[in-house]
């Protein structure tokens, strides 16, 4: 049996091992299942996945994945929180420093190629709203963090908007944050299934196009377009 610790500097400065608590070890098995689970659907996808496989691969029994987590959905849902804190963690400086509409679309989909190269994401997400048509409340938890995000890009092209002096289309920023997410995964998609995917300038630029795409000088502006 593995017995875990944590160190720390007495007043003599002596390194000193504790034992981690019950919560303390329970919350580092929770991380590492996070961790593994990741790998795992980028690798396998959704439906491929096994919870079996996780526990293998973080080194636990089965029993130890479910004292964390009910079912793969919900483990998927920690998976997809952490991926979506660790994406807002990457915008939040763009939303301050960019100074039009093409700055905050090549930052977000350079953030999205990043950390998404091959479209193995996107794919286990499409994946897992599929399988979520048998599961209300495994929808109902994917679609509150896609109105968040939604709601949090929507909220940065307002701003951006108003700094340019731009008009957004007849329709909620929402609404616009949520057709730029279909347009992102979209070409994500390609890149993962088609023989001849698309390289990472092809994809910005296509993505930047829709961005100035759907956009206009507000009347009575002195700026001609959005550069």
């Amino acid at each position: 049996m593995t017995t875990a610790y944590r160190w720390y500097l007495d007043t003599i400065g002596m390194r000193v091992a504790t034992r981690l608590s019950r919560e303390e070890r329970k919350a580092q098995t929770r991380e590492r299942l996070i961790a593994q689970a990741h790998r795992v659907f980028l690798r396998r996808g959704f439906h491929a996945t096994t919870l079996e496989e996780i526990a293998a691969e973080a080194g636990v029994t089965k029993g130890a994945v479910y004292s964390n987590f009910e079912s793969k959905a919900d483990l998927f849902m920690a998976v997809l929180d952490a991926r979506t804190r660790r994406r807002f963690k990457i915008y939040e400086p763009v939303r301050s420093s960019a100074a039009s509409l093409e700055d905050l679309a090549r930052a977000h989909v350079r953030a999205i190629l990043h950390d998404d190269p091959e479209g193995r994401w996107a794919s286990a997400l499409v994946e897992a709203w599929a399988a979520s048509e048998s599961d209300e409340g495994f929808r109902a938890r994917l679609e509150a963090v896609s109105e968040e995000i939604n709601r949090k890009v929507g909220t940065m092209l307002e701003e951006i908007a108003e700094r340019g002096d731009l008009e957004l289309p007849p329709y909620s920023a929402q609404r616009l944050a949520q057709i730029g997410v279909a347009v992102a995964r979209g070409l994500l998609l390609q890149r993962l299934h088609d023989p001849q995917p698309l390289s990472d300038e092809e994809i910005e630029e296509a993505f930047v196009a829709f961005a100035r795409g759907m956009v206009r000088p507000r009347a009575g502006s002195r700026r001609k377009e959005e550069p």
